[in-house]
């Protein structure tokens, strides 16, 4: 029945006058497979009057797009028929390439049927969207393609995350985005998968092409790259403007020998770091900017120190110095950090105090108050910054090791007042400690009574009684714990081999850094000067001494903090092979004149200045040594740069030995220093004999009436035919003068009886009759009674005034145990280190046991 009530024929008519030869096939058959499904859906029937009766309906008021939209309650087999039917009945009308409910993107449709059907307005958006971005991207063909394509996966995955926003949109449009801050805030609060915010960015970016009022990016420059700052610009606008300014920065644009890649690398991670605080402290930053980094003591500051790691703090730290024109130091933001400053280094150090504050909290407020006012008087004071750095970092650990321990409670109730209370019990108390752990060896001499010093001050300081009880004897113990074994000294061969790479470095390097250094290395080695005062020599210590002569002198001032600032003047001159006032001239009026005058007035002052990139710094004690070892170690040099060893050796004649040496040493480049010293370098024989025969005149005036050899015989092997002694074998028979003249010494220990053996066994290495063998067992001995005897003689005569001759004495039979070692390294080296192996094992040999008192057990030594 619908069959003869149906009438395609004006549909027929209509297309037709449109019939081609190519088409004509086509058309009827759609034509047949509309009628089929006109007859099979009503919802067809209902909505394609207007089609039968005039076809050209289609292309007014959206109605072919509300057809497909219609068909969308018919199965998906006749959908997809139904919407081929009506693009070719257009396609026979005029010239059409797509469907409406696509959009054209450079070679591609995209289709937005599915968003029409949800909601025509979303779709009718999403359409002109898409379209205005097309014309206006000046992105690649293809990258304006995928990113509409991204724009519309971004969709429609927030839609899927978030049921009530797709109701908001269908509703609404894409205008229901009505700003940036909302578009961003909705993905803040439902995140969708999108790692790196890729179709994001892409969604805002067809947003922004579409209504630009509404979606307007801000963007920092920095060398050619761009970067979003929209959010930041909403929160403050001049925050925005001052990392534009950062980002015109001479150090950003790479300006200070920076690379300018690595540079906007760097900015472009600050700012995702400032991003990420900003989150969440909006308020800090509004009217502030990066100002607002520094409110309330730089509340900010520590709040990103926890939010970031530390390499992105440390980004932004640089980036807000450069900001604010001033250095932001470690105790600005990190708590319970006291700082010191050092006029002349113009540097802070800091002791941290977290670990008091955590154990007692109850004290830090009184702490950090003495701390302001010691700091605050301190021009007032009778000791210097360097002593108040060093009292409050024994402060620090007598109240984390002696008095929290035992007194916790106390102490958080009462302050540093509680050391006084109760009779002093708990001063006295830390007073017994101390002086226990001294005795027992738990801490050196020296701990203890740095310790009790700085209890001292700060009782006097709080107004407290201090107690003269359990007081540390400083006499010998103390002697015997700064005592320095002559090991610490430079061989003559070690200093050589320093000298040596020295100079070959001098010679090699075109580094004006690592130059500076090893002209530091070259002074302090003639010189022998601490390095402290060598890095606070200052131009003005520098003074030209007019002579008759016209030859040119110099006097320097040299400041030393352990002297209690004493000042020491030397008068230099170049009379001398290689003299210290030459290098000091040619530091200052050449090796750094060139760049003097780029540091800062301060900087300038000092002699040893370096240039890094644009920046000029002085040399630090702290870090000079280290340097100079680097220096030496990549040269091969053996010998470890040590200036405390230095110090105690004064290598000057040394240095101008090796030095005219160089001289002949025509190319130090192409050689070793093993080349060096065999075919250049040669050691003193008259000077070697000069210090044989030295040594033999002081041992006969010390061992009167006894004949001193010294001749050094070493055995092969022990055949039994000798005596043992402590120090190794005795050939003699007895009754000797030896004996004889020990008898008349000693004769009130034997009681008068006659002894026909001589028992002076710390003597035995300069005796005619002394033997040693090459094995490991008897160099065991001679290292025990050089390293332990000998070491403890020195102690015991530290006490003495007019001591030079026994100090002589111990000296000579200290450096005739190393010529006996040298003897037996020759003949069997192997013994000498097994030796040395037995020495660090086992510690003192036992047949020494009865002559070392301060030893308990072997190898225990006070």
């Amino acid at each position: 029945m619908l069959d003869t009530v149906l009438d395609l024929s004006q549909l027929e008519e209509q297309l037709g006058s449109c019939l081609t030869d190519e088409n004509c096939k086509r058309i009827k058959l759609h034509i047949s497979f509309l009628k089929r499904l006109w007859l099979r859906h009503s919802v067809l029937r209902n909505h394609c009057q207007s089609l039968i009766q005039d076809v050209n309906s289609l292309f007014r008021y959206d109605y072919w797009l509300k057809l497909e939209i219609q068909a969308q309650h018919i199965e998906p087999e006749d959908d997809v028929l139904f919407r081929r039917c009506l693009f070719h009945f257009a396609t026979a009308l005029t010239k059409v390439n797509s469907r409406p409910s696509t959009v054209f993107v450079f070679d591609t449709n995209i289709d937005l049927l599915h968003w029409y059907r949800k909601s025509f307005r979303l779709g009718k958006e999403l359409n002109d969207a898409i379209s205005a971005w097309d014309k206006r991207s000046t992105l690649a063909r293809t990258t304006t393609r995928s990113d509409a394509q991204k724009a519309q996966k971004c969709l429609q995955l927030l839609c899927e995350a978030a049921p009530s926003v797709a109701e908001q949109l269908c509703e609404h449009g894409l205008l229901w985005f009505n700003s940036t801050m909302h578009f961003r805030q909705i993905f803040n609060e439902y995140p969708i998968k999108d790692k790196h915010c890729v179709l994001q960015s892409a969604l805002f970016s067809v947003l922004e092409a579409y209504q630009p009022d509404h979606f307007h990016v801000i963007s920092i420059i920095i060398n050619d790259k761009s970067i979003d700052v929209t959010d930041l610009n909403d929160i403050e606008p001049l925050l925005v403007e001052q990392l534009q300014a950062l980002a015109n920065s001479d150090k950003f644009k790479g300006e200070l020998e920076h690379d300018v890649m690595s540079m906007t690398r760097r900015f472009i991670a600050v700012v995702s770091s400032i991003r990420m605080v900003a989150e969440k402290n909006k308020c800090a930053l509004v009217d502030e900017g990066l100002d607002g980094f520094k409110k309330d003591e730089f509340a900010l500051l520590k709040e990103a120190k926890t939010l970031l790691r530390r390499d992105q703090f440390t980004e932004l730290l640089l980036l807000l110095e450069l900001h604010f024109g001033y250095e932001i130091h470690r105790h600005d933001y990190v708590d319970h950090l006291l700082p010191f400053y050092f006029e002349k280094e113009k540097k802070y150090r800091l002791i941290d105090y977290s670990d008091v504050a955590s154990k007692c909290p109850e004290i830090m407020a009184e702490i950090e108050q003495i701390h302001k006012s010691e700091t605050e008087l301190l021009p007032e004071k009778n000791y210097d910054m360097e002593t108040l750095h060093t009292r409050f970092s024994k402060l620090k650990r007598l109240i984390l090791k002696y008095i929290v321990p035992t007194f916790k409670d106390e102490l958080a109730s009462h302050g540093i007042s509680c050391l006084s209370m109760k009779k002093n019990r708990i001063q006295k108390a830390v007073f017994q400690q101390l002086q226990s752990d001294v005795k027992t060896k738990v801490i050196s001499v020296r701990s203890g009574t740095s310790y009790t010093e700085a209890i001292r001050w700060l009782m006097s300081i709080t107004g407290q009684q201090v107690v003269e009880a359990f007081k540390i004897s400083l006499k010998r113990h103390q002697r015997h714990a700064r005592r320095t074994k002559m090991e610490d000294l430079y061989t003559d061969d070690e200093l050589r081999e320093l000298i040596f790479y020295i100079e070959k470095g001098i010679k090699e390097t075109d580094n004006v850094k690592q130059l500076l250094a090893l002209y530091f290395a070259r002074i302090q080695v003639k010189s022998c000067w601490n390095t402290s005062p060598m890095t606070d020599i200052e131009l003005s210590d520098i003074a030209d001494v007019a002579l008759p002569t016209a030859k040119k002198s110099i006097t320097l001032l040299i400041q030393k903090p352990r002297k209690g600032y004493d000042i020491d003047t030397y008068s230099l001159d170049g009379r001398t092979v290689n003299s210290v006032m030459r290098d000091i001239v040619y530091v200052k009026d050449t090796l750094t004149h060139e760049y003097r005058n780029l540091g800062d007035q301060h900087t300038q002052n000092y002699l040893f200045i370096f240039k890094e990139k644009t920046n000029v710094s002085r040399v630090l004690a702290g870090n000079i040594i280290a340097h100079i070892k680097s220096i030496l170690n990549r040269l091969g040099c053996t010998v470890n740069y040590d200036s405390m060893r230095i110090r105690k050796n004064g290598a000057n004649h040394l240095y101008r030995e090796v030095a005219k040496q160089m001289r002949a040493y025509e190319s130090a480049k192409l050689h070793t220093f093993d080349t060096f010293i065999k075919h250049y370098q040669r050691v003193s024989e008259e000077k070697t004999q000069q210090t044989l025969h030295t040594a033999v005149d002081v041992m006969q005036r010390y061992f009167t009436g006894r004949e001193i050899d010294p001749e050094i015989k070493v055995l092969m092997v022990d055949d039994g035919s000798t005596q043992k002694t402590p120090t190794g074998e005795c050939a003699s028979q007895g009754n000797d003068a030896e004996a004889s003249q020990y008898g008349k010494e000693h004769r009130h220990l034997s009681g008068g009886k006659e002894n026909g053996w001589c028992s002076d066994f710390l003597a035995c290495v300069w005796c005619k009759h002394f033997r040693t063998v090459a094995d490991p067992e008897h160099v065991w001995q001679l290292l025990s009674y050089r390293d332990y005897v000998l070491a403890d003689m020195s102690a015991s005569i530290s006490d003495i005034e007019n001591n030079e001759f026994q100090q002589e004495a111990i000296t000579a039979l200290h450096q005739r145990v190393d010529d006996i070692l040298e003897q037996v390294a020759i003949k069997n080296p192997k013994a000498v280190t097994k030796g040395n192996e037995l020495m660090a094992e086992k510690g003192m040999h036992p047949f020494w046991a009865f002559a070392v008192t301060s030893v308990k057990n072997v190898g225990d030594i006070l």
